[in-house]
């Protein structure tokens, strides 16, 4: 499968990549810096110097793709607006490339996604991101409005560790309760790639918790 990634130079996105390749994948990727790209030289990697918040550098980066997966995170910038300065380039382009498949990284606690967070995330989210997190669910707001076929993803707080497979999908819709914990990052790109290569999810947001 094609596919184009964003944000493939991120802790998250390069696990994106390496899984993507690992499973028989061709990639393009959109990124500022081949030279922070280790897979540049790869004969499956396309890349394509731009910026996410260009929706002509988007659209370069989409065409040919079956799915487009948007990795793209803030690092420790919790007063970001990157996801909301991205959002409407990547579904301009998305359209304009005739790319219908989007999966969209976002964080549980986006937007008022925070009512399902356990008591403890939530507060210290509001506390110490609560810009970022407000950015984000306008952004998640404005894909769920979209003509896309897309898939928000809501992770819970990151921890390291390898891809263990063993993690839980709860829509974010349709179910109760709290959640709290923590989810590795090599499982949540492991949502994001096998969301990206089949329709399970489609229009739907999804909490990820171990």
């Amino acid at each position: 499968m094609q596919l184009t990634l964003l944000g493939a130079t991120g802790p998250i996105g390069q696990q994106v990549l390496r899984q993507a390749l690992a499973s028989g994948h061709r990639v393009t990727t959109l990124v500022r810096d081949a030279a922070r790209l280790s897979q540049r030289d790869d004969e499956r990697v396309t890349v394509v110097i731009g910026d996410a918040a260009s929706a002509s550098d988007v659209e370069e980066a989409a065409r040919g793709s079956q799915a487009l997966i948007c990795a793209l995170g803030p690092g420790k910038d919790y007063k970001s607006t990157l996801a909301t300065r991205t959002v409407g380039p990547v579904l301009e382009a998305m359209a304009a490339a005739g790319v219908e498949r989007l999966v969209w990284l976002s964080a549980l606690g986006s937007g008022d996604t925070a009512r399902r967070q356990s008591l403890f995330q939530a507060g210290a989210s509001k506390l110490a991101m609560g810009t970022l997190m407000a950015d984000k669910g306008i952004a998640d707001e404005a894909i769920a409005r979209s003509d896309r076929a897309w898939t928000i993803a809501l992770p819970v707080m990151f921890a390291d560790g390898r891809t263990t497979g063993d993690y839980a999908t709860i829509p974010l819709d349709g179910t109760h309760g709290r959640v709290g914990g923590r989810i590795n990052r090599a499982d949540v790109a492991d949502f994001l790639l096998s969301a990206a290569t089949d329709d399970l999810w489609v229009r739907r947001r999804v909490i990820l918790t171990r």
